[in-house]
């Protein structure tokens, strides 16, 4: 349950920009030329981070918490089961429509999300704009190793992946 906090994540992104700032872009999927990019960004955002919380603390006010910090821990609650729909309990491969899920739902939720619940089509196909990832689904669903009927389909696999049967899943990674 403690991933659904979104803490993990938070500590890993918290690691990835600190590493990044201090020069330390060496991920094997970090090319060469995205480096200096990936290096410049990652200074940015702390530069930010750190004026925002600085400005927050020399004026005694608690705003910063109140209007960044804890609505992204109330927000975590309803995002974090989705985003962990989308490559949980997935295929460990370099193919997209592989290790990425795409999640059939509702209409007004492919509206909100900006038609991402097709999100191994968006992976596969990253220049396809998103109003035509529900044509590209339609040319590309049987190529599609995980695809699950709705959200609830797409939770029963990750939560068994994650408390208890990530064997079973990996084992067919691996097949």
């Amino acid at each position: 349950m403690f991933v659904l906090t979104g803490i993990p994540n938070l500590v890993r992104r918290v690691g990835d920009i600190l590493r990044l700032a201090i020069g330390r872009a060496d991920r094997p999927w970090m090319a060469p030329s995205e480096r200096r990019p990936l290096i410049i960004e990652a200074r940015a955002y702390l530069a930010v981070y750190v004026a925002v919380v600085a400005a927050s603390m020399l004026a005694g006010s608690p705003i910063a918490l109140l209007v960044w910090i804890v609505p992204w821990m109330l927000g975590q609650a309803f995002l974090r089961p989705y985003l962990l729909a989308e490559h949980t309990a997935c295929s460990f491969t370099r193919d997209c429509l592989e290790n990425t899920r795409t999640t059939l739902t509702l209409p007004l939720v492919r509206l909100f999300a900006w038609n991402m619940p097709y999100h191994a089509e968006h992976h596969a196909y990253p220049a396809v704009p998103f109003h035509a990832l529900p044509r590209l689904h339609e040319r590309v669903q049987g190529k599609i190793e995980n695809l699950e009927p709705g959200y609830v389909a797409a939770s029963v696999k990750v939560a068994r992946y994650l408390f208890g049967q990530k064997a079973a899943s990996l084992h067919r990674a691996v097949d």
